[in-house]
């Protein structure tokens, strides 16, 4: 068993080896198409999704990009081609003649660390969300940087995992603004946990992103009725300028983010043609009509999806948020009378000028973030093992292994000063929570642990 994992992981390096080192096409053309011309006249940011391979008409060389999956997002700066699961960006410059050509923007070196990801334009930017990659999913936003040419993180106040299971293009939806992002359901993957315990996690909470000022707000806790219709879509489901449109074989719902209700239209005829629409066509919604291309025949065609045919079903995408409900507040009891222990006990050791923090009420306590949460696991393991974490092995876990050694540097100092002073404050010890010390190997460096006091505090604080 041991011969066969090894071999498996020798032929993974060497495939993500040998496509690293592929070199990508910096222009890419299609021939001329009035489908494309007419995408850059609608009044707001289009996505365009292709879920298969690279289309024939594209015309390149690389067989890297052959594989991957292509979508079109139109904003104000024009045309944009996008190769999922690879951050690979091309814009499109209009020549005059019979082509339309691509021209290659971004330097992105990595690729498959955000598979299923959400693609979409805000402010004038262009973001992209969570995805799957190196056998665990994030929550990360991402937006392109047009100096550096590179997908900058965008730090917010909590990680969002999309719901990458199913039809992964009904994981999201962007209001015409651009202002807000909203997300049904989480769904937390981590493959590279032991078997008992990778099984993903669905986090029921709806959330909606202020992308502006960065910040994740929820809206409630998505209902069964909208779980299930996000999980059994049969096929492509369409963003519009109030939500989604989600496909079945008997019929088409609504998911209207803007009244958080659920409408449903029976069609049998048009549902048949919207899902022949889905083997290699591009296709997209604007202002009742359906917009599509033939990737082979490169025929273009519409046809009608009237939204004031659709019969309300009494359903909602989120009940009201959880923070108001009675339940909620009763969960909240003990921990409540968890911090007022902790107040007696504290006051009562003042005089020794140290807290011994009840075992029970630190395991309520939970101050870190996921991301934070990673990197204490990674060192907590390590230093009961008597062994310490190198700065690569924190690059990995951070997210950090293809940002340049400054930006590493700062967002490690950054995290772990943030960990230090949340440890400090809640376990109300002065001894710093993670240790550095000279590498053994070469003095220039330095590693890491968890110092030996601090340990037992702080599994307490860990899920």
């Amino acid at each position: 068993m041991f011969i066969r994992y090894l071999i498996l992981f020798a032929s993974l390096f060497l495939f993500s080896r040998a496509h690293s080192q592929e070199k990508v096409d910096s222009v890419i053309s299609i021939p001329r198409s009035q489908f494309f011309v007419d995408i850059l006249r609608r009044q707001y940011p289009i996505s365009c999704f292709q879920g298969v391979e690279a289309p024939s008409y594209l015309r390149f060389k690389s067989p890297v990009l052959r594989a991957m999956p292509v979508e079109y997002l139109a904003t104000k700066q024009g045309l944009f081609l996008h190769f999922g699961r690879s951050g690979k960006l091309y814009k499109m410059e209009d020549r005059g003649d019979s082509l339309l050509y691509f021209v290659r923007i971004d330097r992105t070196i990595n690729q498959n660390y955000n598979i299923g990801s959400h693609l979409f334009c805000s402010q004038d930017q262009i973001f992209e969300l969570s995805g799957y990659g190196f056998w665990k999913s994030n929550g990360l936003l991402r937006q392109f940087n047009c100096t550096d040419q590179e997908w900058d993180i965008v730090p917010t106040n909590r990680e969002v995992h999309l719901p990458l299971v199913a039809n992964s293009r009904c994981n999201a939806w962007r209001d015409t603004a651009g202002a807000y992002l909203y997300v049904p359901y989480q769904v937390v993957i981590n493959d590279g946990m032991s078997f008992s315990k990778n099984e993903a996690a669905v986090d029921r909470v709806s959330y909606r992103l202020d992308v502006k000022k960065r910040l994740w707000e929820e809206m409630g806790e998505v209902a069964d009725p909208a779980l299930t219709l996000f999980n059994t879509a049969n096929f492509v489901t369409y963003p519009s300028d109030r939500g989604l449109f989600l496909g079945f074989n008997k019929g088409i719902y609504f998911a209207d983010f803007t009244t958080n209700s659920i409408s449903f239209l029976n069609d049998p005829p048009l549902v048949q043609t919207l899902l022949r629409l889905q083997s290699g066509s591009h296709s997209y919604y604007y202002k009742g009509w359906v917009y599509s291309l033939n990737a082979a025949s490169y025929q273009y065609d519409s046809i009608r999806l009237d939204p004031s045919r659709f019969v309300t079903t009494g359903d909602v995408i989120w009940t009201k948020p959880r923070s108001v409900s009675v339940w909620y507040l009763l969960l909240g009891l003990p921990l409540l009378l968890g911090l007022l222990v902790l107040y007696r006990i504290r006051k009562r050791k003042k005089s020794k000028g140290t807290l011994v923090a009840d075992s029970a009420v630190m395991q309520q306590l939970r101050p870190f973030t996921e991301t934070e949460q990673s990197l204490l696991q990674l060192l907590l393991s390590r230093s009961r093992k008597g062994l310490t974490a190198s700065i690569t092995d924190i690059n990995y876990v951070l997210g950090l292994k293809d940002k340049s050694p400054g930006m590493q540097k700062k967002v490690r100092s950054d995290v772990m000063s943030s960990i230090n002073e949340k440890f400090a404050f809640v376990a109300r010890m002065p001894t710093p929570l993670i240790q550095s010390i000279r590498s053994e190997a070469d003095k220039r460096y330095f590693e890491y642990m968890i110092h030996p006091d601090c340990r037992e505090k702080l599994g307490q604080l860990l899920p």
